[in-house]
């Protein structure tokens, strides 16, 4: 990093290691009802749902009525 960058705000890239890919962190290992993947934080209705999947089913609900 030169002294011009520095005044510049240019940043270095930095080479990282390959991360191991981890599951999201959830309340329940289950699969989603709706996307498909793991980590899913709430029950409804005896399914499994990320707290996303589950406003935005709900959302879609709402407007079929």
């Amino acid at each position: 990093m030169g002294f011009l960058d520095k005044l510049t705000g240019k940043k270095e890239e930095k080479e990282e290691p390959e991360k191991k890919q981890e599951l999201p962190q959830g309340k329940y290992k289950e699969e989603c009802s709706v996307c498909g993947n793991p980590g899913t934080e709430k029950k409804w209705m005896g399914q499994h749902f990320h707290k996303k999947c589950l406003r935005a089913m709900k959302k879609q609900a709402r407007k079929m009525l």
